[in-house]
């Protein structure tokens, strides 16, 4: 007698697409940065509209650090259907005396280091490694 294979079984079941995220043709402003390791409040930058980050479709990726700017490769893989690894740079910028502001000063360091991406609430969350902080922004609409 032949065995058949019932309806739900791996074999048989239809695949499911799962949507992969993507941060090419992209633009964010920075919202606030969070440090995960001394337990304070957010810090906030001074303009709202001083930090953004643009990834182009050629992977290239252009960057505003208050009064300074910036461009290099970009990278991001997706791992889930919210994220992934993230690799920027190098980011060549100019180097202009901004006002001090306690996240852009902290930005321009961490920017080569961050490493993680996800996608929620419609703001983008860039994260350091070892759970060092993150960074989230808010999408900048055409």
């Amino acid at each position: 007698m032949p065995s058949t294979a019932p309806a739900n079984s791996p074999s048989t079941a239809p695949a499911t697409a799962v949507a992969t995220p993507s941060l090419a043709g992209t633009s964010w402003r920075l919202a606030s940065f969070q440090a995960n390791d001394d337990g304070s409040q957010p810090l906030r930058p001074g303009s709202p509209d001083g930090f953004t980050l643009s990834f182009g479709q050629d992977g290239r990726l252009a960057v505003k650090l208050d009064c300074n700017r910036g461009n290099g490769p970009w990278q991001a893989v997706a791992t889930d259907a919210t994220g992934g690894t993230l690799t920027l740079g190098p980011v060549a910028t100019t180097r202009a005396m901004c006002p001090p502001d306690a996240v852009g000063s902290r930005l321009a360091q961490d920017l080569p280091a961050l490493r993680t991406w996800r996608l929620q609430d419609n703001r983008l969350h860039t994260g350091l490694p070892a759970d060092a902080g993150v960074y989230v922004w808010e999408r900048i609409t055409p």
